[in-house]
């Protein structure tokens, strides 16, 4: 089983995407979630994850500040997604850190499917067509 935390303040955004990913990789991952970059590190450190998905612009600690503190205290996370819906300078600076996925909202569902399942080396229960 593949843990994923997903870090988004937005209570709305955060419960869709808890939905996406459970309901096109059932059993094959546990989902945690945390409500901004504080909480997400203090989850953080008591776990393990395989993936973290972390929205940007978020109060006390924004992604870019999250992102950066994962690489330098959580190296054995190898996979990060960053998503944003607000500045694409945002993800511009994200992808420059190295970080496997970003992603603009609305969504591309398919596509980030698809992108979950390939770095975590497991298939959806749904059909995705990428063309």
């Amino acid at each position: 089983m593949k843990k994923i935390l997903i870090v988004e303040d937005n209570r709305l955004e955060r419960r869709l995407l808890i939905h996406i990913l459970t309901d096109a990789f059932g059993s094959q991952v546990f989902v945690v979630h945390a409500n901004d970059g504080d909480e997400a590190l203090e989850i953080l450190s008591k776990t393990i994850f395989d993936l973290v998905i972390t929205d940007l612009v978020m109060p006390k600690i924004e992604g870019i500040e999250l992102i950066r503190k994962i690489k330098q205290q959580f190296r054995e996370i190898i996979h990060i997604i960053a998503v944003s819906g607000k500045n694409p300078y945002y993800l511009y600076l994200a992808k420059n850190m190295g970080i496997q996925g970003i992603f603009t909202k609305p969504l591309d569902k398919d596509k980030f499917l698809f992108t979950i399942g390939k770095l975590l080396n497991i298939e959806s229960k749904q059909s995705i067509s990428i063309l």
